[in-house]
């Protein structure tokens, strides 16, 4: 019994030594419950839906609309003054869709009764188009709640009806009994919402928001029956204009993700041979040749750098060639692979210049990528994360290069909108090479 409990006491000091054993067996378990009850609503809150807004209307509805927009827990609304701005933010990835309610919208209730509905316009960012459904499924939720007070318009119904009078007087395929029964309609209608506007200016305004299910499942009983084929509104749902009249790809998506993990791939593979060759003592061979330490690591990060260049340059290649996917600004484009591949170099030298074994770089090498990759939305879209995760984003290096990378690749970003995921990338790098220096420079054994 004793040499049993040695035997299991020596095996349990092999672990607590090693630190990516450790890792792996008792801090990631925890770092993977506490990030998945968090996603899953742990106490992160909810995720809003980002939405550039532009009100070209003075619709009563527009309005009303508007107002219901920016109040809705779905959504984070930002207003924009023109159509271009609201676009431009969805480019730049600042919003997930711009929501428009035109000028035509003047003339809403003339659409709402003839069949084509009130337009409203909505423009989504390709990589949103999840997000899509959702946000035409709200905005009919929203005009629904406007109807009343439409409705309760004495201008645009007095010219609704006048119009219908119109109609009926120069139609050639109605009967003189049809005409009169048609105008009899039109004369209770009007005497029907005159009704609604005398008595709406002696009751107090209807809060939106402040209809409970109960009264909501009521008001809509009946129009529901035919919700199928009516909806009081048209959303035109349209992804961004496409660049050069060439049509978007769903692989200008993919490939800045499968690039991200192509550019992790170069931190676990250089990290790890730098650790060895210093573990093994071919480090110090080497400083004995009139090499400094600046020299060791410089040579190892370019390799890192053409390795990581080279799997962007492979990447970006056969999405253009194999997959059709066009490059809206190929000078920024390399810009950004250099700053990519800047950025993991310098990371694969930190954790190579922390790391005292072969066993460690691995473990700290694979840990690093998935926490990184899981904040940074490797895992799990950023739109599904809470607010938490999403703030905590920011702090992965996989958040910048995705951000870099798609700007000029298929975003067409401006290029002033570009400049921080560069500037962030070169200071990651940067601070890797500097803690990698200090850390290859301290003799092994400390």
């Amino acid at each position: 019994m004793m040499a049993i409990l040695a035997l299991a006491q020596k095996d349990l000091r092999l672990l607590l030594r090693d630190k990516g054993d450790v890792f792996f067996t008792f801090v990631f378990p925890m770092i993977l419950a506490i990030f998945f009850g968090f996603v899953f609503g742990g106490g992160g809150g909810t995720s809003k839906i980002d939405l550039a807004l532009v009100v070209e209307s003075d619709a009563r509805i527009a309005a009303g609309i508007a107002a219901d927009l920016e109040s809705d827990a779905s959504f984070q609304v930002t207003r924009f003054d023109t159509r271009d701005a609201a676009i431009d933010s969805v480019r730049a990835g600042k919003s997930t869709a711009a929501v428009i309610l035109p000028i035509a919208m003047q003339d809403g209730i003339d659409g709402l009764f003839s069949g084509t509905g009130i337009p409203m316009d909505a423009i989504v960012d390709p990589s949103h188009r999840a997000e899509a459904g959702l946000i035409q499924g709200k905005l009919n939720e929203l005009a629904f709640r406007q109807l009343p007070n439409l409705i309760a318009d004495g201008a645009q119904m007095a010219k609704l009806f006048d119009g219908a009078r119109k109609n009926i007087a120069v139609s050639k395929e109605m009967s003189l009994a049809q005409r009169i029964a048609a105008t009899g309609l039109i004369a209770a209608g009007e005497s029907f919402t005159s009704s609604i506007t005398r008595s709406g200016t002696n009751a107090p305004p209807v809060d939106p928001n402040d209809l409970s299910t109960e009264k909501t499942a009521k008001s809509s009983a009946k129009p529901a029956v035919s919700a199928s084929s009516w909806s009081p509104i048209a959303v035109t749902i349209a992804e961004l204009p496409p660049r050069l009249g060439q049509p978007r790809s769903s692989f200008d998506v993919s490939f800045p993700q499968g690039l991200v993990w192509g550019l992790a791939g170069c931190i676990g593979a250089f990290a790890s041979s730098l650790v060895l060759e210093r573990s093994r003592g071919t480090l110090a061979r080497l400083r004995l040749a009139p090499i400094t330490g600046a020299h060791l690591l410089a040579g190892k990060g370019l390799a890192c750098f053409l390795a990581a260049m080279m799997v962007q340059a492979l990447l970006i290649g056969m999405a253009v060639v194999a997959f059709g996917s066009t490059v809206a600004q190929p000078a920024m484009l390399a810009v950004a692979c250099v700053a990519g591949a800047f950025a993991f170099s310098g990371i694969a030298m930190l954790i190579a210049g922390i790391c005292r074994t072969e066993a460690e770089a691995n473990g700290a090498g694979r840990g690093a990528i998935l926490i990184l990759a899981m904040i940074g939305g490797g895992t799990i879209p950023l739109f599904f994360m809470p607010p938490l995760l999403r703030t905590l984003s920011y702090g992965s290096p996989f958040r910048w290069v995705v951000a870099a990378i798609e700007g000029p690749f298929w975003r067409d970003t401006a290029p002033a909108d570009q400049v921080m995921p560069l500037v962030v990338l070169a200071g990651i790098g940067l601070l890797g090479f500097l803690v990698g220096m200090r850390g290859i420079s301290r003799p092994f054994g400390r």
